[in-house]
């Protein structure tokens, strides 16, 4: 892991290949700044991740005008959705899901719901996928990651 400015961003991908690596995971803050241009040129693929109410919707608009202007893949995933009931999802999170189809951006069929495992594993510095890795949030996880390696392999 390395932190970098995104006017060196380019520089550190390169490296990264030449060293052998085939993925490389870029976060950044939450920005429609030039910071976020930059990283959406560089990208392959993009994850907006937003919380499935109103205000969270609203606030990706100008994060989907820079995917819609990059040209990149990218896919919309809902975070800390509350939990649904036997095998549905919470009615809030249907919700968003039928909203965001009019944004124009594929919504990852997976959700993170809001699971005091991520909090947990958070403290002692693992991911739920080590921390509980036979849990929900660690299946979640996993179903995230198998969407995303299917979109990146396309």
């Amino acid at each position: 892991m390395e932190a970098a400015e995104p006017a060196k961003l380019a520089a550190l991908i390169e490296a990264a290949r030449t060293a052998g690596m085939d993925l490389v995971v870029i976060d950044t803050r939450p920005s429609v700044e030039a910071d976020a241009v930059e990283v959406a040129k560089l990208s392959d693929f993009l994850l907006i991740p937003t919380r499935p109410a109103i205000l969270d919707l609203r606030a990706i608009l100008g994060t989907l005008d820079i995917v819609k202007g990059s040209s990149r893949k990218a896919a919309i995933v809902l975070n800390a959705c509350p939990s649904g009931r036997g095998i549905f999802e919470a009615g809030v999170t249907a919700d968003a899901r039928k909203a965001l189809k009019a944004f124009g951006v594929p919504v990852a069929p997976a959700v993170l719901t809001q699971r005091a495992a991520f909090s947990h594993a958070l403290v002692s510095g693992q991911t739920v996928t080590e921390a509980e890795p036979k849990g929900k949030a660690a299946a979640e996880v996993n179903a995230l990651w198998k969407f995303v390696e299917r979109e990146i392999s396309r």
